[in-house]
């Protein structure tokens, strides 16, 4: 039990390492030496618990989406709107972060394996009480919210408009709100029932 309670704690300790010196140094190329180093452990260490790269990515992509900004991916139309408000806000908390998560090629994989699986959810959630909704205005929507629903909305909202994430996560809620009901209008007014 010791043992894995150690295990999980170095693992750990690696990734919050590894986060550390991405916020400090603002460069998501950081070695593998340096997380080492800075955690306090050996390389091999580091390759026993992340044994590419692309593991420690992934680990630490899983850990930002679930423990830092704690990523709503919502099973209700009215949870994905919402989400947003929330996500900006811990955006706010950890801005390098989020910019790193936002504009780097590094920070998109580490997001991907959430972005893909918000997705799914969001398609979901968003017609299961508008099955006439076509296809492609489905996709149309769909689109739009993913753009909307994104730390780039936030990181633009901030650079652009100076606002914080109180404000952008208004508006960004208040945006996809339009989009879903206009979609489900489009809709009815095509198959001539009232919009729900």
């Amino acid at each position: 039990m010791l043992r894995e309670e150690y295990a999980a704690l170095t693992r750990q300790r690696i990734i919050d390492c590894f986060i550390a010196l991405i916020e400090e140094t603002d460069d998501v190329t950081v070695s593998t030496s340096a997380v080492a180093k800075k955690a306090d452990v050996s390389l091999r260490t580091v390759y026993r618990y992340f044994p590419s790269r692309d593991d420690l990515l992934h680990a630490t992509g899983e850990w930002l989406n679930s423990e830092v900004f704690g990523l709503v991916s919502g099973t209700s139309e009215q949870e994905l709107v919402q989400g947003f408000r929330m996500a900006a806000e811990k955006f706010d908390s950890r801005p390098n972060l989020a910019r790193i998560l936002a504009l780097t090629r590094i920070g998109r994989s580490m997001r991907m394996p959430f972005r893909n699986e918000l997705a799914s959810r969001r398609r979901a959630a968003l017609w299961r009480d508008a099955p006439d909704v076509p296809p492609a205005a489905r996709l149309r929507a769909e689109a739009v919210v993913a753009c909307l629903d994104n730390v780039l909305s936030w990181l633009t909202l901030k650079e652009e408009f100076g606002m914080d994430g109180r404000d952008a996560g208004a508006v960004v809620s208040w945006a996809i709100e339009l989009v879903l009901r206009e979609t489900r209008a489009e809709a009815s007014r095509h198959d001539g029932t009232e919009p729900s």
